[in-house]
């Protein structure tokens, strides 16, 4: 079973250090957002790429499986005084959205997380605007002193798999760190999903 984040060390999520690991602004400025773009961030955590999402697109839906997670993001949300920004707690394999809304789906270091890849998969198919594009980061499969154990990570090409068996096309792979990997997807076109991983 793969392990959650400890919410126990939701302070790391906002560590200065972070930013020379994972900088969410020079991700976000690989996404092409705009002022009409509706992006929904999977395992948002503390709103570490939310926030800064925010103050680039027209409404962020910022979903998590942790209630705790969520009541840090709104003491920020209220803190900063930010009104696009909509707090919703999720399910292991369901997205409480309606069919079609968003145009972004992001996830950073949670694909890895996934015990059921395939509903989840299915979900973001499910609420995603024609068009839209899936986003994930994750960590690389190395050997490291931090993050999830080596044992639980997935390599690039797992990660493209289990997508395009999910009727998901690559559409660009990016730099983003030296621990990460940002891989860019659209649904395919008259797909059928295949149900495999």
């Amino acid at each position: 079973m793969a392990h959650k984040f400890d919410v126990k060390k939701a302070e790391l999520l906002d560590s200065p250090d972070r930013l020379h690991i994972l900088n969410p602004d020079e991700n976000l400025d690989k996404l092409g957002l705009n002022t009409e773009t509706v992006f929904a961030d999977l395992g948002c955590g503390t709103g570490y790429f939310s926030l800064p999402a925010a103050l680039r697109v027209k409404k962020v839906y910022a979903l998590d499986v942790q209630e705790e997670m969520l009541e840090i993001l709104r003491n920020k949300i209220k803190k900063e005084k930010i009104k696009n920004i909509d707090i919703i707690l999720s399910g292991e394999s369901t997205i409480p959205l309606p069919d079609n809304s968003v145009d972004i789906v992001f996830t950073a270091n949670v694909f890895h997380e996934l015990e059921d890849r395939i509903s989840i998969l299915v979900e973001i198919k499910r609420i995603l605007s024609a068009g839209g594009r899936l986003v994930i980061i994750d960590w690389k499969k190395i050997e490291m002193d931090f993050g999830p154990p080596f044992e639980e990570r997935l390599t690039e090409a797992e990660v493209i798999s289990a997508c395009e068996n999910n009727s998901f096309d690559l559409l660009k792979k990016a730099v983003t760190g030296p621990y990460n990997y940002l891989l860019i997807f659209e649904v395919m076109k008259n797909s059928k999903v295949k149900n495999s991983c």
